[in-house]
């Protein structure tokens, strides 16, 4: 009998439970809507796809996005979801990175098993929030003066932020309210967009920028035929017949006559009493030896 009635005790407890969960639930889903409402977001009661996308911090645990507030904000694909106790705020940041960068509160463990922080190292920390990576020198390149100032405006219900794939997700503890969800829009945008300096996953094609056509394509090696062998050519019987300037034509007869020999008389005789190349002059003693009288 006091078994029984133990039992009848303890389902009436879990039924209790189930029931203030049931009502904090609907009340919280309510909460949300109303939330997306005021900021122009849809509302939808869970999303497996969306939670699928994580899995670090609050996402690790594997439960489904609940109470799920989808829009825009800054520029940015943003939501708001439930993932268990914890509810999250996410931003796409447009790229997707290996990179894992997680900053956390102190003393806050973002996963109850603590398998999906296996692969991070600590690097330092940033305004009062500790730095884990899996890539120790990308991450301390993406802390700039963005990162710190995104971090210090973050409101305290905000325990831990972490990038992860295309993500910027916000961690605030469980009873966060409508205010906190509004002041971590901002400095997380802020995040999101310095999130592009991580490595790209698929980093896109150099682009040259005075390369303006496609690249030109290789030539391709054009095999040259073998080279014909020369025929032989046969020695004529008759000796050719080279070209000449003579015509082999005659003009008349031509007296032959001695050379330089000419019929015109010299008019000034054939002999030449001086040399013509020359002044003669008479063959004297000097006069400098004989004074003449």
């Amino acid at each position: 009998m006091v078994t029984l009635l133990f039992l009848l005790a303890l389902a009436s407890l879990a039924g209790a439970v189930a029931l203030l969960a049931s009502e904090r639930t609907s009340s919280g889903a309510k909460a949300r809507r109303a939330w997306a409402r005021e900021h122009g977001f849809g509302f939808t009661r869970s999303d497996e796809l969306l939670s699928a996308e994580w899995k670090r911090g609050a996402a690790s645990a594997g439960a489904v996005a609940r109470s799920v507030a989808s829009g825009t904000a800054y520029g940015h694909d943003a939501y708001v979801a439930d993932l268990g106790e914890a509810t999250v705020v996410a931003m796409g940041t447009g790229a997707e990175s290996d990179v894992v960068v997680d900053f956390r509160r102190a003393g806050f463990r973002p996963d109850a098993a603590g398998e999906a922080s296996e692969d991070l190292v600590a690097v330092g920390e940033e305004q009062g929030l500790a730095c884990f990576t899996t890539h120790p020198g990308p991450a301390l390149r993406f802390v700039d003066t963005r990162v710190r100032t995104a971090l210090d405006q973050l409101p305290a219900a905000v325990r831990a932020v972490w990038f992860e794939g295309a993500w910027a997700i916000a961690e605030l503890a469980p009873g966060a309210e409508a205010a906190d969800l509004d002041a971590t829009l901002a400095p997380l945008a802020l995040l999101a967009d310095a999130a592009r300096t991580l490595p790209p996953r698929d980093a896109p094609p150099l682009e040259l920028p005075y390369l303006r056509g496609p690249a030109p394509a290789r030539e391709e090696t054009v095999e040259q035929p073998a080279p014909e062998e020369p025929e032989l050519v046969a020695r004529p019987e008759e000796p050719i017949e080279l070209p000449t300037r003579s015509t082999g034509g005659a003009r008349g007869e031509v007296e032959e006559r001695a050379l330089g020999t000419d019929d015109v008389e010299p008019i000034g005789g054939e002999e030449h009493r001086t040399d013509l190349t020359r002044v003669r002059r008479t063959q004297k003693p000097s006069s400098i030896f004989e004074e003449e009288l």
